[in-house]
């Protein structure tokens, strides 16, 4: 076995795997994210149409009670000028035309108040109608959005699919034991299983310096050998430029 080109295929691997968690974390995570983020701010500007809804309802309901004291004390001045007739005495009549004067303002007020309900209830079917139109535009902007992300997602599926062909082709081609110590440290090592020692002689995953001793074992290619912290496997990249 040529050790050495076996870790360049293994790098290679290295390489379509790290876009293939990069491509899955999008399709999985991010698009989906992404999705509901704006779903989220859709429902959420919707919310205001609610407010307004309900806004009328209760100056609906005020001006109907409004309505049905209006209507008790305009029945009340009605049954009060009646009365005027059967009284006898002078005093009885200017307390009943008390009665009534007092009545008579009470129903100027509540004819005052139903008309500022009225108006009330026109402003508010005005900026319900206003916020009708914004969050239909919003509506129609989240799913055009929606759209979009979901076909960034197809596209995102395809190149995965593409990938996973390429992987499997490659490695199959991979010895079986290095390939089985590489997948192990893929698993267990947030997706990266192979790493280069750097221009400074440190691990390129965790950034530990790398003894001048196990880089002269790595350019032996005897077997594969381990970062003493991380455990992944090290190459050194201009050794593999010839």
């Amino acid at each position: 076995m040529n050790l050495k080109e076996e870790i360049r295929k293994l790098i290679t691997l290295q390489e379509i795997d790290s876009s293939l968690y990069l491509l899955r974390n999008k399709k999985e995570k991010e698009k989906p994210q992404e999705i509901e983020n704006l779903k989220n701010a859709f429902l959420e500007k919707k919310k205001i149409l609610s407010t307004f809804e309900e806004q009328i309802k209760q100056l609906q309901l005020k001006r109907k009670e409004k309505e049905l004291e209006l209507s008790s004390k305009e029945e009340n001045i009605r049954k009060a000028q009646t009365q005027l007739y059967q009284l006898k005495t002078n005093k009885e009549y200017q307390a009943k035309l008390t009665e009534i004067s007092s009545l008579k303002a009470d129903v100027s007020l509540l004819e005052e108040d139903v008309i500022k309900i009225l108006d009330e209830i026109e402003e508010a079917q005005k900026r319900l109608g206003e916020a009708k139109e914004e969050v239909k535009k919003k509506e129609e902007k989240f799913k055009a959005e929606e759209a979009r992300i979901k076909g960034e997602i197809k596209e995102i599926e395809v190149k995965i699919s593409e990938l996973e062909n390429k992987r499997k082709q490659l490695a199959s081609q991979i010895d079986s034991n290095l390939l089985s110590t590489y997948q192990r440290l893929l698993e267990t090592r947030s997706g990266v299983a192979i790493t280069y020692v750097d221009e400074n002689e440190n691990c390129g995953a965790c950034h530990i310096k790398v003894t001048a001793q196990k880089i002269n074992e790595i350019k032996m290619y005897k077997e594969l050998i381990f970062c003493e912290n991380c455990v992944r496997i090290l190459y050194v990249k201009e050794d593999l430029n010839d």
